[in-house]
């Protein structure tokens, strides 16, 4: 059976263990509730340079971090961070023995790294922007671009990695004003697994936690715009991207098993979906090409993109609308579903058996109020139909509920008029 013990400190700070009996290794992570969606233009990219700055144990302002990063690193334990667009994450992977010393840097990263050193402070700023740089001059921005199509440039549409200019020209005074109004216990939600005992990892957690001061929240509702749109940037270069994009449900949704199984089979069931079958296979037209998804709280995505020669976009975007539309007219087949239902349970099962990627699972549903079940998770897969997907489907893939995206120089209106679903 499948263990999660959920607890809360006074503080408000939500924690949530799961037991893994004989494993040698541990991992524990921070979720908080901020990322790209809760910021204006005017901060957009601040989340991101807060991840930056606070999990850097190089801050000469925190004797205390460096020192707990410094053993932990001498112990082997692997670390990192991630911002989205609906939360931030840190998360330590290390021996059982490290588990205790991974939650003291938690707790500093949660409550005590508050000020910067003026030199580490500007510097890690220039290592965002280039980090930003980099992402805005390769191809795999065609996501976030999508997601901005799709909802504007606000709430879920709102590019994590932000403006370049906002990251340049940050002060220190901003990147407190996240920490003390986001970086709170009644924010956050403290993740735990591996041959654990709960008791004695409780009485840890509330010996390093406990002084962790909670604020009241300011209740930040995601704006959306109300129909989808387009992006399109005529950049230079002998290559070109494109993607077509789909406003779906959100992850705790019934259909999102459904919505991921129509990904698949379109676009990321490798040589055998139908798009990469029409486009690279049949036609040779791309090699960089397939589909996307990302599921938040209240709102998902899925996508298709490809990377091209310019001149062979509107062929390829005319291609997308052929499947698409096929795909509409006689739906997927019983084999196609049953085929991907068993890729889906390998892939859930491969994700488990990696410590770091189930704590990252568990982590991700419990900031948007939902435990993350095994047994839940495989009965959804398994309980998918031919019926429910094809149906789910077609309410998804539809003119106006489309957004699309492209990054190079193409005759927009003719990329826009090569772009038709039959519904």
């Amino acid at each position: 059976m499948y263990d999660l013990v959920n607890a809360y400190l006074e503080n408000g700070l939500r924690i949530v263990l799961h037991r893994i009996p004989d494993t040698k290794t541990a991992a524990c992570g921070l979720w908080l509730k901020q990322g790209s969606s809760y910021e204006t233009d005017e901060n957009n990219g601040l989340s991101h340079l807060t991840e930056h700055l606070v999990l850097n144990p190089h801050n000469k302002l925190n004797e205390k971090y460096r020192n707990i990063m410094e053993k932990i690193t001498a112990e082997g334990v692997v670390y990192n961070a991630a911002t989205t667009k609906e939360y931030t994450c840190y998360y330590f992977t290390g021996l059982s023995q490290n588990l205790e010393m991974c939650l003291q840097a938690l707790g500093c990263i949660a409550s005590e790294n508050r000020t910067f050193d003026k030199s580490f402070f500007e510097n890690e700023k220039k290592v965002v922007e280039q980090e930003a740089i980099g992402f805005y001059s390769a191809f795999q921005q065609i996501k976030e671009r999508t997601s901005s199509a799709l909802w504007g440039n606000t709430g879920t549409g709102k590019i994590i990695m932000g403006d370049i200019t906002n990251v340049r020209n940050a002060n220190q005074e901003q990147i407190v004003d996240i920490l003390d109004k986001t970086y709170v216990p009644n924010n956050a939600v403290l993740v735990v697994i591996g041959n654990i005992k709960y008791t004695d990892i409780l009485n840890k957690i509330e010996d390093i936690f406990s002084y962790w001061e909670s604020r009241q929240l300011v209740v930040r509702e995601q704006a959306v715009e109300s129909v989808p749109g387009i992006y399109l940037n005529p950049a230079k270069g002998v290559s070109g991207v494109l993607s077509l994009g789909f406003r779906t449900t959100g992850y705790s949704d019934y259909t999102r098993p459904y919505n991921e199984m129509t990904l698949r089979i379109l676009g990321q069931s490798g040589m055998h979906a139908r798009m990469i079958d029409e486009i690279r296979i049949k036609r040779g037209l791309s090699y960089n090409l397939g589909g996307f998804g990302s599921f938040y709280s209240k709102r998902g995505t899925i996508g298709f993109m490809a990377v091209s020669e310019k001149n062979k976009l509107i062929e390829i975007a005319k291609i997308m609308s052929a499947v698409l539309d096929e795909a509409l007219t006689n739906g997927f087949t019983e084999t196609e579903v049953e085929n991907e239902k068993k890729a889906m349970e390998t892939a859930l099962w491969l994700s488990v058996d990696n410590l770091t990627d189930h704590l990252r699972c568990i982590g991700k549903c419990a900031v948007m109020d939902k435990d993350f079940y095994i047994e839940n998770e495989v009965r959804a897969i398994r309980d998918i139909s031919l019926e429910a997907v094809n149906e789910s489907m077609r309410k998804v893939f539809s003119m106006d509920n489309l957004g699309l995206a492209c990054i190079g120089e193409v005759d927009s209106d003719s990329l826009v008029e090569s772009v038709r679903l039959s519904n």
